[in-house]
């Protein structure tokens, strides 16, 4: 029997309500496929740097919000050669995030190795019908993989298997593509960070590495000015000041030589003449610091020392004479030590002196006036194995030593002097 024209009408309209509904289940299907994407397009501004983690994030979303049953992102070792399971949501890693024993595919092997190999993505239907197809560790009827490229090469595959034959479809293709994408950014961006991050410690660990080398040159130099200058002296270059000269109205100088060492000298040979002088003049340096004196400089087998300048003192006569009566027995020790007959003859003068800094190169501290070349006088005047003193530098060591005069002697550019012989401290 025929249908009315009523029935045809009915059947139209049930006809435009599928087709209604086919349309409202497209337009939801790409409603949440967009809504899938914007949220991966979304995760591009996370500030993860863990490769791990950003990969875990990546599989664990795509099954939930796109109702896979799992999800596998591979990367590729640095050879190129073997790809590396590095996150699994669902089957594969039953335990959650960490991978205890992560599945390696080569290159080429399998449906996973081929998209790696080939940079095209696959869509099986039905895994049974096709060869490449590696059962891990249960089988599923259908595989979708799609490669990540990075920079043009393909660097992982992103995987998911499904235990329905046909079930990924060509929408699956198309955002499993998108999210693919998208994560080949994130990778980039954490190894961006990630090497930023290294050239950063990097370049942390030079500077430390260089503020420690100028440190230590720094401190090198400091020690040199101390060991060429007076401490204060130095401190006031380090500081900046270009020049230093200045006036001491007292100090008391000492000059000591030893006798007939240049004569002596000609017949050793040299390293002997430096080794044994560095070792008088070691020991004298020992009994400059620790009587507070300030060595000035040596002259060839001279020595010179000042109390009072740099640092203005009282007392300025009395630790030269403390020194001076230490030198004596110091130059008889190391004498029957080295077996060398060693016989010092000291000078010690009081009075003015003009102190200051010579040079720009191979900076010198110095000492200049009437009572420098007094000092040198009572020593060059003297006896072998005695000190002799001027008469201002006696008559501040009178209470505290025992001296006995000399009288006057013709001193050579000074005149008649009257000096004294210092012999011990009372």
């Amino acid at each position: 029997m025929a249908a009315g024209p009523r029935g045809d009408e009915e059947e139209e309209v049930a006809s435009e309500i599928a087709a209604l509904r086919r349309a409202n289940a497209a337009l939801e299907a790409k409603a949440r496929n967009l809504d899938v994407v914007n949220f991966f397009a979304s995760s591009l501004l996370f500030t993860q740097t863990d490769l791990d983690d950003i990969l875990w994030d990546v599989a664990n979303n795509a099954v939930a919000r796109l109702g896979l049953e799992d999800c596998v992102i591979y990367l590729l070792d640095p050879p190129g050669t073997t790809l590396v399971q590095r996150a699994a949501f669902g089957p594969k890693n039953p335990k959650g995030r960490e991978i205890l024993a992560p599945i390696t595919i080569p290159v080429g092997r399998g449906i996973v190795g081929w998209v790696a190999a080939t940079g095209e993505p696959a869509v099986i239907a039905d895994t049974r019908e096709d060869p490449r197809y590696i059962t891990d560790d249960q089988a599923r009827l259908s595989e979708l993989a799609i490669p990540i490229f990075f920079d043009d090469a393909v660097i992982g595959v992103l995987d998911s298997e499904h235990s329905q034959a046909g079930f990924f479809t060509q929408s699956h293709l198309e955002i499993l593509t998108t999210i693919a994408s998208m994560t080949a950014s994130r990778i980039g961006r954490a190894r961006l960070d990630e090497a930023l991050m290294r050239a950063n410690a990097a370049l942390e660990a030079k500077v430390a590495a260089r503020t420690r080398e100028l440190s230590a040159a720094i401190e090198r130099h400091e020690r040199l000015l101390i060991n060429t200058l007076p401490r204060p002296i130095a401190q006031r270059l380090g500081q900046g000041e270009a020049e230093i000269a200045e006036r001491f109205e007292s100090v008391t100088v000492l000059f000591a030589d030893l006798v007939g060492f240049t004569e002596r000298s000609a017949s050793v040979p040299a390293e002997a003449v430096v080794a044994l002088l560095s070792r008088i003049f070691t020991a004298f340096d020992s009994l400059s610091d620790r009587f507070g004196i300030e060595k000035i400089k040596t002259i060839g087998d001279a020595y010179m020392a000042v109390a009072g300048a740099p640092i203005r003192l009282d007392d300025h006569a009395t630790p030269i004479a403390v020194m001076a009566l230490a030198m004596l027995p110091c130059v008889a020790a190391i004498s029957e030590e080295l077996g060398t007959p060693l016989a010092v003859r000291i000078g010690i003068a009081s009075g003015p002196v003009v102190a200051g800094v010579l040079g720009t190169r191979k900076l010198a501290y110095d000492l200049w006036g009437a009572t420098v070349n007094t000092a040198s006088r009572m020593e060059s005047h003297g006896l072998p194995g005695m000190i002799q003193v001027d008469e201002a530098a006696a008559a501040s060591l009178n209470q505290g030593f025992i001296l006995a005069r000399r009288g006057a002697i013709k001193v050579k550019g000074l005149g008649p002097m009257t000096t004294y012989w210092l012999l011990a401290q009372r």
